[in-house]
Parts: C-alpha cells; structure tokens; sequence
C-alpha cells in the first residue's frame, strides 16, 4: 500500500465525552464521518462516551487537577503526549496547543476582561488559547462569524488559520412532520398539556443559558407552561430555578423533563409552540436551529451565534443586546396564533437548506485536506 492510498490515522481529543454535551456530540459525529471516509479515527478523551461510532477506537487519559481550568491544562499536555508521532493529524476540541488542527466551539479567552484577567481560571485558558494559535498552520475550525471575529481580534498572526463552517445540524434531528396539527395534539396529549400557550425551554446550564429570564416572563403570561428540558431538576442550577418558579408563583405551570431521549425531545419540540432561549452567552445555539429544522419558531437573544438565522428566516424574534426583560415581555406578546404559524413556515421553508446540515462534512473535508499537506 502507497503513501497516498493507506487510510489517513485520526486522532480527535476532547476531555471528556459526556452523554449531552453539544462539543462532545460534535466529536463522535465528525469521527463517524472520517471513519465513514476509509480514516483510522482514534478519540482521546478522559472519559469515554456510552457508545462510539462503529471502528472507531476510544483511547483513555487520566484526568488530573482539583480546578477546570487546571484538569484541562493537565489533559493538553496528556493527551498531546499521548498521540506523539503516531497520526497523520491530530485535532483538539478545545484550544489547547500541541495539535494540528482545533475545532472550537468557545469564545475566544485570550483577552479577559475587568478583574478577570486576574483570576487563575481565566488566566489559564488565555494562556492556553494564546499558545495554541501562536503556533503551526493548521485550520482552526469556528462555529460562527461573531466567534470568528473575536479570534481574529485576539489572534491576528492566526487569521489565516481561522475558518468558519456551515450550521452543524443532525439531519436526524430534524423533523418537518412534528409541527403538523396532527403531531403537536399527539404530543400534547401524551405530555397531557392544555390548551395555552407552551414554550420550550431546553439546556444544561440554567443562567447561562437564560431559564431564570424565562421565568419571570411567565407571570405576565397567565395562560402559558413553559417545559423545562435538559436541566436536572436535582443539580443546583434545577434548585434555584425551582426556588425562582416558586417565588414567583408559576411552579404549577412548569413541567420539569430532565434529560431526555431523542424520541422524548423530539416529541416535546411537538408540544411547544415556541423555543424560547435568552441566552446570556452561546456561540451557537444549536438547538435554535434544530427547532428551526422542526417547524418550531424561536426567540433568542443577539449573543447567540445562530440567532440570525432566525432573522433570515423570519421565523421568530432575535432580541438586541443588552438584553432587557421589557424586550422579551413584548417578543412573547407578539407570538399570536397567527404569527407563530407565519413563523413555523418560514422555519420550514429555511431548514430545507442543505448547507444547515453540512457543517461536519465541512470539517472532515479541511482536516483531511491538512492532512494531505503534511
């Protein structure tokens, strides 16, 4: 076998595979792509996944630190050890230096702000982001053009290396079907829901990811539930969202889901009539789009990289920065029978673009190109 023809050998690194997590997803998926192109795809990670994708070998480093920010400096240099000279390319999912390529789906950390820039946590992901873009060619991989933008601020010798790709949707989580008439009575009578008003709220990190501003809008909205998805009820950021529900007397009015199956997901996506995420930090918001792929219309804030497709599709409401909670009130008003139908037709409409799916393919295609050129 040539030099040329023998399959390219792949190592991913993430430091840990958990079963939700939208980096670690992306992980699994691209190594199923590459392994579905002829790769040798090896994953290094700290903590394996439930399952991987047919061929593709799990390779575990042990995890070492009392901090975040320490047990992901100790997993750069581990795992960077750990795939010396044994690849043909080697891509981080995180910035961390020591490989070829970096799939990053963070801000950029380089220039923390204010006091931040005196902590050791935010120090030490500056100091690793700045390391691994001061050095080599290979692509680094972003997930949106505001993300972009930043990197290139932080890291102008890098611009060169910074490329930006398609939308990273699941085509399997995409489901037309589920915003009929039809589907949305079935789901609601499984979730034995009335008939107000549900919006959807979905995420593992309840402030982040905006679930306490849902919920003081819901007051105003005496005839509406809001299912609450992802979140563990138990953790801490499930027990302050309660204490808030219950302070503001709206508790009987939310429904608790935990984590969910895809199945389970995709039949509560049928339920709602509005994916409401006000974001306060999200570099892409992915499940904006994969309620766009279902019919569902969104209102989301303008800190979230996929907010603007759901402008371009007029498919709900993209809320300006710095947020206000008046805003939000009045993006929830407009969200009338009639508006939400326009809105799930143009969510339609626009999720039957290929390149929303495309992304990872993307992906595969620079890294494989990088490794060529080595």
């Amino acid at each position: 076998m040539t030099e040329s023809s023998r399959s390219r050998r792949i190592a991913l690194a993430v430091f840990r595979l958990t079963p939700a997590g939208g980096l670690e997803q992306h992980a699994l998926r691209l190594a199923g792509i590459l392994r579905g192109r002829g790769c040798q795809v090896t994953v290094v990670t700290t903590r394996a996944p439930a399952a991987a994708p047919d061929g593709v070998t799990v390779e575990l480093v042990a995890s070492h630190g009392s901090t975040n920010h320490g047990r992901l400096a100790a997993f750069a240099d581990d795992a960077a050890r750990a795939i010396a000279g044994r690849f043909d390319s080697t891509v981080a999912f995180h910035a961390i230096p020591g490989f070829d390529a970096i799939f990053c789906a963070d801000p950029s950390r380089a220039a923390p702000a204010g006091a931040r820039r005196w902590l050791p946590r935010y120090r030490a992901y500056a100091d690793l982001e700045r390391r691994a873009l001061a050095h080599g060619d290979g692509p680094v991989l972003m997930l949106s053009s505001a993300q972009l933008e930043a990197f290139a601020h932080n890291h102008p010798k890098a611009r060169r290396r910074l490329r930006l790709l398609p939308p990273t949707v699941d085509r399997l989580r995409a489901d037309p079907a589920a915003a009929t008439p039809e589907a949305k009575a079935a789901a609601r009578r499984k979730l034995a829901l009335g008939a107000g008003p549900v919006w959807l709220w979905m995420g593992l990190q309840a402030r982040t990811k905006g679930l306490d501003r849902v919920l003081q809008a819901l007051p105003a909205a005496s005839d509406a539930g809001l299912l609450v998805c992802g979140l563990d009820p138990a953790s801490r950021g499930g027990a302050d969202a309660l204490r808030l529900a219950t302070r503001l007397g709206v508790e009987n009015r939310v429904r608790w889901l935990g984590f969910l199956s895809d199945a389970a997901l995709a039949e509560a996506m049928a339920a709602a009539d509005l994916l409401v995420h006000p974001s306060r930090a999200d570099v892409t918001g992915t499940v904006i789009l994969e309620a766009l792929a279902s019919g569902l219309p969104v209102v989301t804030t303008a800190v979230c990289g996929y907010g603007e497709h759901v402008a371009n599709a007029e498919a709900g409401v993209v809320l300006p920065e710095p947020f206000q909670p008046a805003d939000l009130d009045r993006a929830l008003v407009q969200a009338t029978p009639a508006k939400l139908a326009a809105w799930s037709a143009g969510a339609l409409a626009y999720a039957g673009r290929d390149e929303l799916y495309s992304g990872l393919e993307r992906a595969a295609d620079l890294i494989l190109a990088d490794a060529s050129g080595r």
